[in-house]
Order: structure tokens, then sequence, then C-alpha cells
């Protein structure tokens, strides 16, 4: 049980201190946009919470290589990978992860909204097996029209 943990932490020290510098990346954008001194600036919050993350995450990482070193949490994270992949909905919540994931910070980015909304709720269905192909895409237009209809005309909310 302890091992497990130690994996876990494992992980969750490597997904922190990508966020941290995350943070701090953006933290540091917002601070040479608004041209103020450091103390000044909005980025002040954002750049002390990015190094905290980060000296924190560091801490998790020595403390989860503990017993058994880098090879031992290699080893775990292999042998736990294999198992995810065997598992079919562990699979399919990830996928689905992935898709929010994207249509989030891709789709919404690149394309209209109805068409992301509508690339999105097709792909997801089709991966979740929902139905056949056209009571997937019937879904998705009346899904997507009525968030559109919903949103703009009647709450009258501007959609991305």
């Amino acid at each position: 049980m302890e091992n497990n943990n130690k994996m876990k932490d494992f992980i969750s020290s490597a997904v922190i201190f990508s966020l941290s510098l995350y943070v701090l990346f953006e933290g540091y954008n917002i601070y040479t946009k608004s041209g103020k001194l450091l103390y000044l600036s909005p980025a002040l919050i954002p750049l002390m919470l990015g190094t905290i993350l980060l000296v924190l995450s560091i801490v998790l990482f020595t403390g989860s290589l503990k017993e058994g070193g880098l090879q031992a949490r290699a080893a775990e994270l292999k042998a736990w990978s294999g198992e995810v992949k065997a598992d079919r909905g562990t699979m399919r919540m990830l996928v689905g992860v992935v898709l929010m994931g994207l249509y989030t910070f891709v789709l919404l980015g690149m394309l209209p909204f109805w068409l992301a909304t509508f690339l999105f709720m097709l792909l997801l269905m089709y991966f979740l097996e929902a139905g056949s192909i056209v009571k997937i895409v019937v879904i998705s237009v009346l899904v997507t029209g009525l968030v559109i209809f919903l949103f703009q005309v009647c709450f009258r909310v501007p959609l991305p």
C-alpha cells in the first residue's frame, strides 16, 4: 500500500510540477504585458503561487523516491499503465478526458463554437458507442442547436 502511495506521489509531483511551470510562464507573461513593477503587477500572486507549487512538487517528488528510487517508481508506473490499458472502463474515461481537453483548449480556439461543440459531441458519443451513427449525428445537431438557442437567445450570454 505504501509503495502504491509512493507511485501516486510520483505521478502527482510530475503533474503539479508541469502545472507550476505553466503558472510561472503565464505569470511572467502577465508581468511583461502589464509593464508595472513586480510588486504592483497583477502577476505577483500567480508568480508566488507558481513558485510555491514548484517547490512543493519537488518536495513531493523527492519523498516519492524514498524506498526504491527512480527505478522502482518507473517499474511501478509501467505496471500500472499496463493495468490501465487493460481496463476498458478506465481507457474510456481517459479518452473522454482527452476529448474534453481537446474541445476546451484546441477546438474552441480554432473553430466556431457551433462546429467545435458539434464535433465534440459527435466524437464523444461515437467513442462511447451511444447508438447508431445517424442517432449520434441527430443528437449532436440537436444538442448543439439547443445550447446555442438557450444561451445566446434566451439568456443573452455570448458564446466563444
